[in-house]
């Protein structure tokens, strides 16, 4: 690593060149130092992002599944009636064959 000159009063070409060199490097320094954090962030709102969106996912699918079981019991309590209904009783003939 190179030691910083002592700043004369007559510059020369050369202490320019050499101010400008340790500017850029610096600056060079502070870009990547935003870009890493920039990265990182854009890193944290996809996993945000992504974790918010199956949190919605989820949400859908269970109501969906809500919504096939109280069909199917509304199915099966129709099944009843008409089996009532009809005097078959087909349902507990189904019942006592099984055991």
């Amino acid at each position: 690593m190179m030691q910083p000159r002592k700043t004369r009063q007559n510059l020369t070409n050369y202490d320019v060149v050499e101010l400008l060199r340790s500017e850029i490097e610096e600056s060079e320094r502070k870009m990547t130092s935003k870009l890493y954090f920039a990265h990182a962030i854009n890193v944290v709102l996809i996993a945000v992002f992504i974790t918010f969106y199956i949190s919605t996912a989820s949400q859908t699918i269970r109501d969906y599944a809500a919504e096939a079981m109280q069909k199917s019991f509304e199915a099966e309590r129709a099944v009843h009636i008409i089996d009532e209904a009809a005097g078959t009783n087909f349902l507990e003939k189904a019942k006592h064959s099984e055991k």
